[in-house]
């Protein structure tokens, strides 16, 4: 006979596995994890972990120094006039990580839990009826659960076959492209020192949105990101941000300026525009969902953040035995009440951004970076906002 499980969960990075730790550590549920790749796996981001992945998941604290390559101290901000400023603490403000090794340790840390897992095969369709939900994967095979928490990236199929949609603003959705280069930690150490700051240029070249340095352990990580309308754009600024990284000595000359990257669609603040965030025997996380920050990019801890909210309902729903819409439309309260008002807070900046003309948002964008020169206050204000910190 088929086993049933509890719940099934798409996708095994930061929402799913998290899901996975806490229904199978804390509810002690029967989880499969079903993922497309096969881990260890690597994701197009800058793999920055703010201070409250750690405070929030404190599990991991422990293996802190295990799954983040180094702490950084702080970080330099730079206006469209390449003025920069300097944001520096005599303590860690966060943590950068290789993403095939975090992601890696949170599915793992699932499976230790309990959690069953299964790499490397795609899900191709979901059917729910009254009595279960059924997966059904591109070998042909077929597995089935009470719930389906679809963590399934910004293309989500699950969402999809749930006809869960909605239409964002033309600015809302993002796209990055990045590189993470394997550089000489003596070279790292020598251009950047033990702080490791990271380095976030707002406006380079005409881009709306910022191009970034992260100084890493044996790897230097580059990227820009924007909205996803820019996407040509975006990509024809990178290998110029290269040469412009070259000639201000940021970079070793191992680095190659016209290096290859990697793009990415980033759901940053579509959550807010959904139809709704669940359906019958279905809840979204993660990117399926779309948490991550339109102003400074997070979203690895909204990602796990939402992971944990989508597992203690499906928890309730699993008591209850209430499977419904009507039921899991409280999984919607409870997250907007998690990450709804920062993600409120930046959807209205790029909603406010989007019907202006890229030359009137430049032109914001310079006169915010020459406020915050004379208001130490709001740069501070604006710095503890970006990182997440209190």
């Amino acid at each position: 006979m088929e086993k049933k499980f509890d719940v099934i969960i798409v996708g095994a990075g930061p929402a799913g596995s998290t899901a996975a730790f806490f229904l199978a550590e804390k509810f002690h549920r029967s989880i499969l994890v079903i993922d497309k790749d096969r881990f260890p796996r690597d994701k197009p981001c800058g793999g920055y972990l703010t201070k409250r992945v750690f405070e929030r998941f404190s599990y991991l604290e422990a293996k802190r120094k295990e799954i983040t390559e180094v702490p950084t101290y702080g970080s330099c901000f730079y206006g469209p006039d390449l003025s920069k400023q300097e944001w520096i603490k005599a303590f860690p403000v966060g943590y950068l990580a290789l993403r095939t090794k975090f992601d890696n340790f949170l599915k793992n840390l699932a499976v230790t839990k309990g959690a069953e897992i299964l790499e490397g095969n795609a899900v191709v369709n979901l059917l729910v009826n009254e009595t279960e939900a059924k997966i059904l994967l591109r070998d042909g095979t077929s597995y089935t659960g009470d719930i389906i928490i679809g963590a399934d990236g910004a293309r989500s199929i699950i969402a999809k076959r749930s006809q869960i949609s909605g239409k964002s603003p033309s600015l809302s959705k993002g796209l990055c492209v990045v590189n993470e280069f394997e550089v000489p930690t003596e070279d790292i150490d020598e251009i950047y020192g033990d702080k490791r700051p990271t380095h976030y240029f707002y406006g380079f070249k005409g881009v709306i949105g910022y191009s970034w340095v992260f100084p890493k352990k044996h790897h230097i990580n580059i990227g820009i990101g924007g909205p996803s309308n820019a996407g040509r754009e975006i990509g024809q600024t990178f290998p110029r941000f290269l040469e412009f990284l070259h000639e201000k000595l940021m970079v070793p000359a191992s680095i190659r300026k016209k290096s290859k990257f990697k793009a990415a669609i980033i759901p940053t603040s579509t959550a807010l525009y959904l139809n709704q965030s669940y359906a019958t025997r279905v809840l979204l996380a993660g990117d399926a969902l779309g948490v991550v920050s339109s102003v400074s990019g997070e979203g690895i801890y909204q990602s796990m953040a939402s992971g944990e909210d989508a597992a203690r309902i499906a928890n309730e729903a699993l008591d209850e035995r209430k499977f419904d819409a009507q039921f899991l439309k409280r999984y919607e309260k409870i997250w907007k009440k998690d990450l709804g008002g920062e993600l409120k807070t930046a959807g209205n900046i790029m909603v406010l951004g989007s019907s202006e003309t890229k030359e009137e948002l430049m032109k914001k964008i310079g006169s915010f970076f020459e406020k915050m020169k004379e208001e130490q206050e709001l740069f501070d204000y604006f710095a503890n906002t970006f990182f997440g910190l209190k």
